[in-house]
C-alpha cells in the first residue's frame, strides 16, 4: 500500500517519469532543429517509452505525438499516455513536444490583424501567417529529424489548442497526408473571417479520408446566460467562439463520404484555459478505443488465437504490422504454464519465437515449456540456442542440470 501511494503521489505531480536520478524526476530530453525554413534554431522536447530506455537494442518501433505549445503541455500530456499505455489502454508513444518561438506567425494559416470581437490589432498580429512555413518545417525537417534519430512506427498524432487547433485543423484540411490522427481543443476556427471553415466545407465533400481520425473538443467560453441551443442564432462577439466550434460539428455532420472518423465534443464545466487536459485524455480514448485486449490479462479463456486477432485489428487501426509486447505474450505462456494448460502455454512461446526470433528470452521460456512437459531433448536445444544470443546465468545453469541429469 506504501508503494501505491507514493506512484499515485508521483503520478499527480509530475504526471510521467522515465528516471530518477538523486532527486530529480526525468521526464525526457531537449532536442534541437535547426529550421532553414524557418532560419532558426528550434528546441524539441522528447519523451521515450519506458520500454525503449530498458532495452536500446530492441527492434521496438513507437507511433509519434507532436504536440503544440510542448512547453506548456508536454508534462501532462506525456503523464498520460504513460500511464494510459501501462494499463494498456493505449500504445506506447514517442511524444514530440514543440515549444513556441513566435505563436502568433507560426500557428495561424494566413495573415490576419482583427481578433475575434473585430478589434483591428496591427502590431500584436502584424506577424501571423506563417503557418503553412511552419508545417513545411514538421514536415521536411522536424519528422524526418524524429525518425532518423528515435525508435519511430509509421504513425503520427498531431494535438493542438486554440490556435494549435486551429494549425491541426489546417493540417487536416490542407495537408491530410501528414498524419494519421488529429486531435483539434478549443481551436480559433473564427479566424480570419473563418477561412479555413469555408475551405474544409469544401474540402470535406470530396477528399478521402479513410484511415483517418479527428478528435474536435469544444470548452465552454459562452456568455452565462448563453446555451448551446441559442447561441447557434446568436451575433455576439463574445460567444463566437462556442457559436463557431457547433458550426465545424455541423459540416462534420453533413459530411458522409470522406470516411474521416470523428468524434467532437463540448465540456460544459471547462473553459478555454482549462479544457487541454480533460480534452487530452478523451482524445486517446477515442483515438486509440479499439487498441485495449477484449479480454483481461488474467481471463484463463484468453488464448493466442484471441491475440493474434486482436493484433490484426490494432495493425489496420494503426496501418502498420503491430506485434503483441513479447512480455505480454511471455506473461501469458507462463500463465498457461503453472496452471498446466500445456498446449495454450506451447502457443504463446511459440509466437513470441516467431515475433521474436533475435530475443535469447524467447527461447529460454521455450525452454522451460519443454522441462514442465518433460521433453529433455527440445529443452536442451532451445535453451543452447537461448546461450548463443545472450549469456545469462539462470539458463546456463538450466542446461548444465539437464546435461548432469540433476
Amino acid at each position: 500500500m506504501k508503494h501505491f501511494l507514493i506512484v499515485f503521489i508521483l503520478l499527480a505531480l509530475f504526471h510521467t517519469s522515465i528516471a530518477q536520478h538523486h532527486s530529480q524526476i526525468i521526464i525526457g530530453i531537449t532536442d534541437t532543429v535547426h529550421s532553414t525554413v524557418l532560419h532558426e534554431n528550434r528546441p524539441v522536447l522528447i519523451y521515450t517509452p519506458p520500454s525503449a530506455s530498458k532495452d536500446a537494442k530492441s527492434n521496438i518501433r513507437y507511433p509519434v505525438v507532436y504536440l503544440l505549445d510542448g512547453e506548456s503541455f508536454f508534462q501532462s500530456f506525456t503523464g498520460m499516455v504513460q500511464y494510459l499505455s501501462s494499463i494498456g489502454k493505449m500504445p506506447e508513444m514517442i511524444v514530440v513536444g514543440i515549444p513556441n518561438t513566435n505563436r502568433n506567425r507560426d500557428l495561424t494559416p494566413t495573415h490576419f490583424v482583427y481578433w475575434s470581437d473585430g478589434q483591428k490589432d496591427e502590431k500584436a498580429l502584424h506577424s501571423t501567417g506563417g503557418g503553412e512555413k511552419f508545417l513545411s518545417f514538421i514536415d521536411d525537417e522536424l519528422i524526418p529529424h524524429v525518425e532518423a534519430v528515435y525508435p519511430t512506427a509509421p504513425y503520427r498524432m498531431f494535438v493542438g489548442h486554440s490556435l494549435g487547433g486551429l494549425t491541426v485543423l489546417n493540417a487536416l484540411i490542407n495537408h491530410p497526408a501528414l498524419f494519421n490522427s488529429y486531435v483539434s481543443i478549443d481551436p480559433t476556427v473564427w479566424w480570419d473571417n473563418r477561412a479555413l471553415m469555408n475551405k474544409a466545407t469544401q474540402v470535406l465533400t470530396h477528399a478521402d479520408y479513410t484511415g483517418k481520425s479527428l478528435f474536435y473538443a469544444s470548452a465552454n467560453t459562452m456568455d452565462k446566460h448563453m446555451d448551446t441551443l441559442r447561441v447557434i442564432n446568436d451575433t455576439a462577439n463574445v460567444n463566437v467562439h462556442v457559436r463557431d466550434n457547433l458550426t465545424f460539428r455541423g459540416l462534420l455532420q453533413k459530411d458522409h463520404s470522406s470516411h474521416l472518423a470523428w468524434q467532437w465534443k463540448y465540456y460544459p464545466e471547462d473553459n478555454h484555459p482549462s479544457v487541454p487536459l480533460i480534452a487530452s485524455y478523451d482524445a486517446l480514448r477515442f483515438i486509440f478505443k479499439n487498441y485495449e485486449l477484449p479480454k483481461k490479462m488474467d481471463d484463463p479463456s484468453l488464448t493466442a488465437q484471441d491475440i493474434s486477432v486482436h493484433y490484426k485489428s490494432v495493425s489496420k487501426l494503426l496501418n502498420y504490422e503491430v506485434k503483441p509486447s513479447e512480455r505480454t505474450v511471455n506473461f501469458l505462456g507462463y500463465g498457461c504454464l503453472s496452471n498446466k494448460h500445456y498446449n495454450e502455454a506451447y502457443s504463446f512461446f511459440k509466437m513470441n519465437i516467431d515475433n521474436y526470433p533475435q530475443s535469447f528470452n524467447v527461447y529460454d521460456s521455450m525452454g522451460d515449456y519443454y522441462l514442465a512437459t518433460g521433453d529433455k531433448k527440445n529443452a536442451a536445444t532451445v535453451l543452447a540456442k537461448a546461450l548463443r544470443l545472450k549469456d545469462n546465468p539462470d539458463t546456463r545453469k538450466k542446461l548444465q542440470e539437464l546435461k548432469t541429469g540433476k
